[in-house]
């Protein structure tokens, strides 16, 4: 008789509505469970907790981390808090799967990543758009070649996110722009799609009135493609994702959070490939988990490297120098 697999237990740092979108995901996975949840408010921490029925609320991440003796953590807050945090995990050598962006430069994401291998404990960022189906099905179609060589690649992702100066997206001091919340898919997805070594980058970028970056262009040059993004917290783009090859094209529409994808072959029928997932985040929970139970310290899927390059190209883009 087959020893049953033993349950995984999560916690949550943050209880924002992402959180509650976590929760639901790991409810839908045999064998895992949420064991606890904290913030910095006790009173929104227990009524997270009743909500989505999670065993303990806590005040004090740390304390959560002490008592609930969870085996991974997931960082649900804002970007501001997740080098902190992440690093306080690590204190305690329990795996990470950390909302996007993780981490908000590169000498962060040295420090991190540096300390996960000492360890030997897995961390990742929610970079979720990499394990959705529709995404895997056109990355295989490029690494094909159904579309030959790829001459041109764009992504666009942009949503206009009020002018509320307190909000997450246009509060500094919360990490807030469209960099840390969309240009982030926009690089992490190019990445992924197009998996080779870049030549050259630029970036560009406009300032909202609160000091945050609000429009960006990011252009890649790889040995044969240009690959260019757009991303916007003040404007409606797209959100989509197009590859032009040299025999057809790929579409994606909804790249970032879609389920369906198209391709464009020259003198021949579409084919159209579509996901009925009702929540994506499923995908990258059990690789997390399935990647601590190998004793691996990070995902082949989203890798540490993928976090580090991200976090330079923000450095570029802010025009920090080392």
């Amino acid at each position: 008789m087959m020893e049953q697999e033993k349950i995984f237990r999560f916690a949550i740092m943050g209880a924002g509505g992402i959180a509650e979108k976590f929760c639901d995901a790991v409810n839908r996975i045999s064998n895992m469970e949420v064991v606890g949840l904290a913030s910095k408010s006790l009173d929104r921490a227990e009524q997270f907790a009743k909500k989505n029925h999670v065993e303990q609320a806590y005040d004090s991440y740390e304390q959560m981390l002490k008592e609930a003796d969870p085996d991974g953590v997931y960082i649900a807050t804002t970007p501001n808090y997740h080098f902190e945090l992440t690093m306080l995990c690590l204190d305690y050598k329990k795996p990470v799967l950390c909302e996007k962006a993780m981490l908000v430069n590169a000498k962060e994401a040295g420090e991190v990543f540096r300390r996960s291998k000492e360890l030997g404990v897995f961390v990742m960022e929610g970079m979720w758009s990499r394990f959705l189906p529709h995404n895997i099905t056109a990355k295989q179609w490029l690494e094909e070649g159904k579309i030959g060589n790829v001459e041109l690649a764009e992504i666009n992702i942009g949503f206009p996110a009020g002018n509320d100066p307190k909000n997450r997206f246009n509060n500094p001091e919360l990490a807030g722009g469209a960099a840390t919340d969309v240009t982030v898919y926009c690089f992490e997805l190019m990445t992924y799609f197009l998996d080779r070594p870049i030549r050259d980058m630029h970036t560009y970028m406009i300032r909202s009135e609160t000091g945050v970056d609000k429009t960006e262009q990011i252009s890649i040059l790889y040995d044969n493609c240009i690959a260019n993004m757009h991303a916007s917290i003040a404007a409606r783009l797209n959100d989509d994702a197009v590859f032009y090859g040299t025999e057809g094209k790929i579409v994606i529409p909804l790249v970032h959070y879609g389920q369906e994808c198209t391709l464009y072959r020259d003198q021949e029928e579409p084919v159209h490939f579509q996901d009925q997932t009702e929540n994506g985040f499923v995908f990258e929970i059990q690789e997390m988990v399935d990647c601590v139970r190998r004793g691996e310290v990070q995902s082949k899927t989203a890798p540490h490297e993928m976090t580090i390059r991200c976090a330079e190209m923000f450095d570029q883009l802010m025009g920090r120098k080392e």
